[in-house]
Order: C-alpha cells, then structure tokens, then sequence
C-alpha cells in the first residue's frame, strides 16, 4: 500500500523534471521562457497536481506521460495566479517560495507577461494530454469569472471593507483556492470515467479539502516565520484583509479545520484511496 509521503517522493520529481524541460522549450525567446519558468521552478508543494495524479491512482488509471503533462498544466495555472496575486495592484508580496516574486526579479511588466503567458500554455497542455474537451471546460469554469479570478476580486473588494459577512468571506476563500483544488480532482474523475456515485464521493472530499485548505494557509500566516513559509507572514491583519481567521479568531478557525479534516476522512470512507486521505496530514503544523 502506498503511502502519501511515497507517492509525493514519486511523483514530485517526475513533475519538476517534465516542467523545466518542457517549459524552455515553449517560447522563441530564451530570457522570456526564463522569466516564465522562474515562479514556476521556484519550488511550492505541486499540490494540485499531485491531487490530480492521486485521484488517477486511486481510481486505478495508470499514470503516464500524457497524465503528467495535464497534471502540469493545473500547476501552470495555479503559478500564474500567484505571479497576478503578488503584483502591487494586488497582495504587493516580495516573496513567494522563499524567492523575490516575478516582478520583484524581472520587472512588473514582465511579470503580467509571464502569468499571461501560464495561463493559456496550461490549458493548451491539457488539451494536448487528453483530447477530452470536458477536462477544458472544468479547468476553465474553475479558473474564470465564476471561479479563482472571482474570488481575486472579492478578496480585494472585501480588504478594509467593515461590512464584509462571514458568508462572503467564505464565498470568497472558496473561489480563490477552493475551486482549482475541486477542479482538480473533478478532471482525474472526469478522465477516469468513473461511475456518478462514486465520483461524489471524491467531488465531496475535494470541497471538504479545498475549504480546509485555504483555513490552513490562514493559520500558516500567525504561526509560521516568513523563513519557514517562504513569504510574507503575520501581514493579513496589519493590511485589513477579511478571511476566517481575522474574522473568527484563531481557536474557531482551528476547530473548523479539524470539522473539515474529519468530513474528508468520512468522503472515501470504502475506497483505496489511502494517497488522497494523506493530504490531510498536511494540516498537523497548524492544529
């Protein structure tokens, strides 16, 4: 049986190894294929395209080539999203990764570029993986006005606005993280083919996990030094951001975390998925 930790050790360096060599070879240019390679190769968990290949395994697709190259494709967009959240007209982050952000490094121009750039190369990756036009329609809904671009604007909309409700803090959090996270487990499903009944069952751990996860990153801001988190830290509540944690304090937001942590085990409670249930772990730091 294996483990997350196995699993990740894996398939973390088949991952890297497909995006540095892919991704210099996707422009004419070899300073631009640099500056767009940069946030991508800068480190971070390759957390959604692990979720997508463990959804794959555990429901007994074999993983190859083309399964790597889409799994990419959801890192590329998740990257351009970071690049476009540090920017000044954004979070103005310094850091991401433990390195200087794409416009700190190249230039704020070169950055919006870069991201412009992550964006459409993603979603042409996993078109070209899979032939399945379905795999584009839910990686797109999850990324556009209805999803992670959505909740970009309510989290600036929402920032030192004293009229924020919790329910639209939650909205918010939701689409930002929430929606990427389901995507992709809701494409390995999609490619799997498999049946509706047991494809609910990973769609709910999914929300459940997708929710938690954007909880996690919150604590992570009061209880990690920037060192150990590679940005900026203790900064939400000093810039007047809403999220669960400034509005519900920490306890509250720790014992949700724990609800949503239980909800997830209980989602594939009967299936061999052992890998997806280790993503839970995760969360021990902060708890």
């Amino acid at each position: 049986m294996t483990t997350f930790k196995e699993f990740q050790a894996k398939y973390t360096p088949i991952i890297n190894d497909f995006l540095e060599g892919q991704l210099a070879k996707e422009s004419d240019d070899p300073r631009f294929a640099e500056i767009m390679a940069y946030s991508v190769m800068a480190g971070g968990k390759r957390l959604r395209p692990l979720l997508f290949l463990a959804t794959l395994d555990a429901l007994g697709v074999e993983i190859t080539e083309k399964e790597v190259q889409a799994a990419c494709g959801i890192e590329l967009i998740h990257t351009y999203s970071l690049i476009h959240d540090d920017l000044p007209a954004m979070d103005n982050d310094d850091y991401r990764r433990g390195e200087l952000t794409s416009h700190k490094k190249w230039g704020e121009a070169e950055a919006i570029l870069a991201g412009d750039a992550l964006q459409p190369l993603g979603i042409q990756w996993i078109a070209q993986a899979e032939h399945n036009w379905k795999l584009v329609e839910i990686i797109t809904e999850a990324v556009g006005p209805k999803g992670m671009v959505a909740g970009q604007y309510l989290d600036i909309d929402t920032t030192n606005n004293e009229d924020s409700s919790e329910e639209v803090i939650d909205h918010m959090e939701w689409l930002k993280t929430g929606c990427l996270i389901l995507a992709s487990v809701q494409m390995a499903t999609a490619l799997a083919a498999c049946p509706d009944q047991q494809a609910q069952k990973y769609l709910a751990f999914a929300k459940h996990f997708g929710r938690s996860y954007q909880l996690y990153d919150d604590l992570v801001d009061i209880v990690e030094s920037q060192e150990e988190a590679g940005k900026a830290t203790h900064k939400d509540q000093e810039v007047g951001k809403n999220n669960s944690l400034t509005m519900l304090g920490a306890e509250a937001t720790r014992n949700e975390l724990k609800q949503l942590i239980e909800k997830g085990k209980a989602d594939l409670a009967g299936e061999k998925a052992e890998v997806l249930l280790g993503f839970l772990d995760l969360y021990q730091k902060v708890l």
